[in-house]
């Protein structure tokens, strides 16, 4: 059986759609294939965070900065959480707005966690079509068809651990 989206009415017409990820431990070798990376976290990080686990934003933040790639949020959240750790180095920008400049800085691949189903699934889209040259990757629980590369749609409590031992993987320098 292959590993694919199944969802065909998901995907609008054309041949291209995600490639699910069915092993955590690709995802640290795609992210080193890319120098200029974003990591873009959104709000409903939040919501994912009281449903698994209170540390949930912290870890994706930790593996944020592991992956060595600029971080982008529109979370209070995660802004927050990113100001009691001292990191100065983020961006606070709305997912469209991250996806107009990704062409213009040069990003190669764009890291998607923690956003609504339905707005990442019409960025990625717009992304998909009209810059084919930025490779995405999303890390939510439940799969994109309009990514690049997408994680197979899993049980929050598999997800969340797929999360910390991404984050351990890439704290080790396996990325």
């Amino acid at each position: 059986m292959a590993a694919e989206y199944w969802l065909y009415g998901d995907i609008p017409p054309g041949p291209i759609k995600a490639s699910v990820i069915t092993d955590i431990k690709t995802v640290p070798d795609i992210i080193k294939k890319f120098k200029s990376k974003v990591f873009s976290i959104g709000p409903y990080i939040t919501k994912l965070s009281e449903i698994t686990a209170p540390d949930l934003i912290d870890r994706v933040i930790s593996l944020a900065l592991a992956s060595g790639g600029r971080i982008a949020t529109s979370s209070p959240a995660v802004v927050k959480a990113l100001d009691a750790k001292g990191i100065k180095n983020y961006d606070i920008e709305f997912l469209l707005e991250l996806a107009r400049k990704a062409l213009k800085r040069g990003a190669e691949l764009i890291v998607f966690v923690g956003h609504f189903y339905s707005y990442e699934w019409l960025i990625l889209n717009y992304l998909k079509h009209y810059a084919p040259d930025i490779k995405t990757l999303t890390l939510e629980p439940y799969a994109q068809p309009n990514a690049t590369w997408t994680l197979a749609s899993l049980p929050l409590p598999i997800w969340y651990k797929n999360m910390c031992s991404l984050e351990e993987m890439l704290k080790k320098g396996t990325a």
